[in-house]
């Protein structure tokens, strides 16, 4: 193996070991606001763990900082719809004329 491939193994196995450890950390916290998000919500069937990944690393350092963030969240959803019709026009009425004789 030469210098280029040690080090992209190196930086692979840092990032896989620290997402690992996040995972682990948070597995709980993570499987609770997937719980708290399902409830109220009729689009899903079960509750669904969500988590966002990022890993970055320098790419010319010679021994480079391997950084994993994860993120997970609950979503909440608010809806309202309405529909305005302040001129009636589903009546079916046809349009009133102008008074003062403008034809």
């Amino acid at each position: 193996m030469n210098d280029h491939e040690i080090r992209r193994d190196a930086i692979i196995n840092s990032a896989i070991e620290q997402a690992r450890g996040l995972l682990e950390t948070h597995f709980k916290d993570i499987a609770k606001s997937a719980e708290v998000g399902f409830v109220g919500d009729e689009t899903q069937s079960e509750p669904m763990c969500k988590v966002k990944l990022a890993v970055e690393w320098p790419t010319l350092a010679q021994a480079a900082k391997v950084s994993v963030k994860i993120g997970w969240s609950v979503q909440f959803k608010d809806e309202s719809e309405e529909e305005v019709d302040p001129l009636q026009s589903k009546l079916g009425l046809p349009p009133i004329e102008p008074k003062g004789g403008a034809k």
